[in-house]
């Protein structure tokens, strides 16, 4: 019964996880939809193994899982004990991997962090960040000055970071959650811009056991639906998978690995896919989660000796109550990372709670890899 369980648990991660999102990974949108006419005249997307628009030749390979994971199996194990510790009467998902390969090492609450979408707040900044810079409305060195209260969605999004004398690149917004600058910038997208990054980013895909996909994208065409859905709020709702999933492919610098664990020992083949995106982009974006780990709201997630680079997210409930839900997305070191954490709090804020617990995650591990 119990190995029927492991196969049942572990048949669900690749129903949810192997099915891959559209192939115009990285393209800008206005360029998507004459790639998408010309795909369906070519019939590329009747054959998975040809390479489709967006992907490099890279992304039309496949990973093998290795054979032999014995030598991290004690790290593993260390890994584990401390995250139930750690989780141990809370409500909420966390998800570790290796961002190289996309293997789970260690996991609480697994089942819900596949399945259960919820809105993923101010991580999914990242989406609005590389949206801009790659359809070329911001520059990384443009400047917006923070006047705390955002335009069109008023005093409940006022930022929280402290007050700065000067205005801000997307790097130190992005590093101090700066609900103002972000809000602004989505004044200078359209919506169907907006959506298609989501989907290059791997929100609202994939397919559940039910066939119905976790999580749903879906953003407004007036401004203010379309600022909240910037800020990852409201029509917004993803799994912490798939948020754990978009932080890794920024980190491994464009590689959007399947998820997959060795308790299965799995035989199959794991698709990998890669999301096509500027290096300065990349740079741009790892530059300001890094800086949300040194000086902005993931402090509590820093590790003596190594460039973490992390975001949190603190994000209204749906259920009615006024709660918050608490995010940290993120990995370590951060310019070739080898260790994934997102952590997903039922209540909270991420600076104050998921951070910590990162933070003590990824300390963790690194001190049992040093050991």
């Amino acid at each position: 019964m119990n190995h029927n369980r492991k196969k049942l648990r572990w048949g669900i991660l690749c129903a949810v996880l192997v099915s891959s999102p559209s192939g115009l990974l990285g393209l800008r949108f206005k360029d998507s939809a004459r790639f998408a006419s010309e795909d369906a005249r070519a019939g590329l997307f009747a054959n998975p193994d040809q390479p489709r628009y967006g992907l490099s030749s890279s992304g039309a390979q496949i990973n093998q899982a290795p054979a032999d994971q014995s030598s991290h199996r004690p790290a593993s194990a260390r890994l584990q004990s401390c995250l139930e510790a750690l989780m141990a009467g809370r409500a909420g998902d966390v998800i570790v991997s290796d961002p190289r390969t996309g293997e789970v090492t260690a996991a609480w609450n697994l089942d819900s962090g596949l399945r259960d979408a919820y809105p993923p707040g101010s991580t999914a900044k990242i989406v609005e960040s590389a949206a801009a810079l790659e359809e070329g409305v911001v520059s990384p060195q443009e400047q917006i000055f923070c006047h705390r209260v955002p335009p069109i969605l008023g005093e409940k999004y006022r930022c929280v970071h402290p007050p700065s004398g000067s205005a801000f690149t997307l790097p130190q917004a992005l590093a101090n959650s700066c609900n103002y600058y972000f809000t602004v910038l989505s004044l200078r997208l359209t919506p169907e811009t907006l959506s298609h990054w989501y989907s290059v980013f791997g929100f609202g895909q994939g397919t559940a056991a039910n066939g119905t996909p976790p999580g749903h994208v879906t953003v407004g065409r007036d401004a203010r639906r379309k600022a909240l859905a910037a800020l990852g709020e409201v029509d917004i709702v993803a799994t912490p998978a798939q948020v754990l999933q978009a932080y890794s492919a920024v980190g491994t610098r464009g590689e959007f690995r399947t998820l997959w664990s060795a308790r299965e020992r799995q035989k199959e083949r794991l698709a990998s896919r890669r999301i096509q995106l500027r290096p300065s982009t990349l740079e741009t974006l790892i530059d300001g989660l890094v800086g949300c780990v040194q000086f902005g709201t993931c402090q509590e997630a820093a590790v003596r000796g190594v460039r973490v680079a992390g975001k949190t997210g603190t994000a209204t409930a749906l259920d009615g109550s006024g709660a918050t839900h608490a995010w940290f997305a993120g990995f370590a070191p951060a310019e070739n990372p080898e260790i994934a954490i997102v952590v997903f709090l039922d209540r909270g804020k991420g600076a104050h709670s998921a951070a910590v617990l990162a933070g003590a995650i990824f300390r963790e591990y690194f001190a049992s890899r040093n050991r």
